[in-house]
């Protein structure tokens, strides 16, 4: 890509609303006809979009979703490491990351409470399938379709006698999602053990990340609708500012994972 291409998506991305190639212009000190000749590259290529009667420019969808599951899991992290510690704090239950990448969801952080006398479900990073753990669910329910198709696998494991693995069920149970806003999984994986989870909505890309809550049943279930549920969609939307705020254009050469040490506590897989 030429730098002067990279130019006009620094100055996109960074624009206040979708710039003309006049603020373009200014933005930059190209001039008009550099500029012409390079975004209607940018557009043909998908990395820029016209809107407002193809007078103004955006970041196009190819370049949008590139960006964002490009990113390396620490840059996304530090971005929501404090909701996530919020979470934790104000419910007392162990919160958890997710974003889809590749085809696939997994879980990429955890915030577990630092109250000794609790006990708390430690869920483990990695892959989490998307017709029985709650943070593949949502994010099945709520990406962009045609980042959907692989994420419900042909033939679902099932792990104990409450998985769903029918196709039309698991089907019917995502647009209940989608309907609900949320999903959760009590018992879909392990016996005791209950998880809720809401999108992290990106634009234009959908849920592309989620955010939630896992720990005992016996503790998760009462308080799902009259505490947890209020937080964690709050603190999804303070997620998605953050994420969508961080700077489009970055030198990203590592894919840093959240350090997985193994803690004492733990219980099991969500």
């Amino acid at each position: 890509m030429q730098e002067r291409q990279i130019q006009l998506l620094e100055a996109i991305a960074g624009a206040a609303s979708p710039p003309s190639v006049r603020e373009l212009a200014e933005l930059t000190g190209l001039p008009r006809a550099t500029i012409y000749r390079n975004i209607t590259s940018l557009v043909d290529c998908g990395f820029v979009e016209t809107v407002d009667g193809e007078n103004r420019y955006v970041l196009g969808m190819r370049f949008v979703r590139i960006a964002l599951t490009g990113k390396s899991d620490a840059h996304v992290i530090n971005a929501t490491s404090a909701m996530m510690l919020k979470l934790v704090q104000e419910l007392g239950e162990t919160a958890f990351l997710a974003r889809y990448r590749g085809g696939r969801v997994d879980l990429v952080h955890i915030e577990v409470p630092t109250d000794p006398t609790q006990s708390y479900i430690y869920p483990g990073l990695g892959p989490r399938p998307a017709h029985a753990c709650s943070a593949a669910k949502v994010i099945a329910a709520f990406i962009a379709p045609e980042l959907r198709d692989d994420l419900v696998e042909p033939y679902p494991v099932r792990f104990n006698r409450n998985t769903i693995t029918d196709p039309d069920q698991i089907a019917r149970e995502i647009e209940q999602v989608r309907h609900h806003g949320y999903a959760i999984c009590d018992g879909d994986m392990e016996d005791g053990v209950a998880s809720i989870a809401v999108p992290i909505d990106i634009d234009r890309l959908g849920a592309i990340f989620s955010i939630g809550l896992v720990g005992p049943s016996s503790r998760i279930t009462p308080m799902m609708n009259s505490r947890i549920l209020p937080v964690l969609t709050a603190e999804a939307a303070r997620a998605a500012a953050a994420i969508q705020h961080c700077s489009f254009i970055e030198a990203e050469t590592t894919n840093t994972e959240a350090p997985a040490a193994a803690r004492e506590g733990r219980v099991g897989a969500h």
